[in-house]
Formats: C-alpha cells, structure tokens, sequence
C-alpha cells in the first residue's frame, strides 16, 4: 500500500491510498478494512463507514467474480469535499459487466454514485461518498 502526494488541483488538495490484492474474494477484507480506515480518517461516522463497506463489498466482490486472473487494485481519493474509491480487476474478453437490479437498490442506498463498466480488458468500479460536513 503506498500513499501518494498531495495535488493541488483548482485549489483543493487530493492524496491518494493505493492497494493491490490478488484478485481474489479473500482479499475483499483487506479492501473494506482500508476504506474504514480512511473514511474514519476522514471524520466519517459508523453508520456511513458501515454504508461504504457495504458499497465496496458489492463492487469489489462483483470486479473479482469476473475477473480471470491477477490482481485487484484499488484507490482511495481524497479531496476536502469526497472520498472517491476506484478500483479495477482483469478481465477475459467478452465477459458482460452489469449490476443486478438488487444489487443496484442496494448501492443507491448507501453511496451517493458508482459505477462498474468494462473498458479495455478489465472490469472497473468507482465509487463516491461526500464527506461530512464539519
């Protein structure tokens, strides 16, 4: 795991956490364990930790079912306005990426967006929760 340096980017500062695990679901853990860690970092309550958790449960797990091989990378953004989480995860040719209706409900419940697309032979997810206001 390594954090970058700081960017100041239109007079906000962004750090990013990057993780890389093999793109196995037993590894699912160590992700949600990260993103407790630097939502609580953060100022994030349990309830809304809970809510990512849960987020990027689903995504992570859902990017490593469909992956083939290698690893799960994942990064964790931090602005002073959001936490992004971005995550991507190889892929065979050809495999249908998609969240199941269910699964959608779901995620509309405890994040404000997210996404899981196919582009150029892997599976990707993001996900994006507005930090509290102080």
């Amino acid at each position: 795991m390594t954090v970058a340096e700081p960017q100041i980017e239109n007079e906000r500062t962004e750090e990013a956490v990057r993780l890389s695990v093999p793109a196995s679901l037993e590894y699912v853990r160590i992700v949600r364990l990260t993103a407790s860690g630097v939502a609580s970092r953060l100022g994030f309550d349990i309830e809304e930790i809970e809510n990512l958790r849960v987020a990027l449960d689903e995504l992570a797990s859902m990017a490593i079912e469909l992956a083939d091989r290698g690893e799960l990378e994942v990064t964790f953004f931090t602005t002073d306005t959001e936490l992004r989480i971005e995550g991507r995860a190889p892929i065979a040719d050809g495999v249908d990426v998609g969240v199941e209706a269910l699964t959608a409900q779901i995620l509309k419940a405890v994040i404000d967006d997210y996404e899981l697309v196919s582009r150029d032979g892997y599976a990707y997810f993001s996900c994006v929760t507005r930090r509290p206001l102080a």
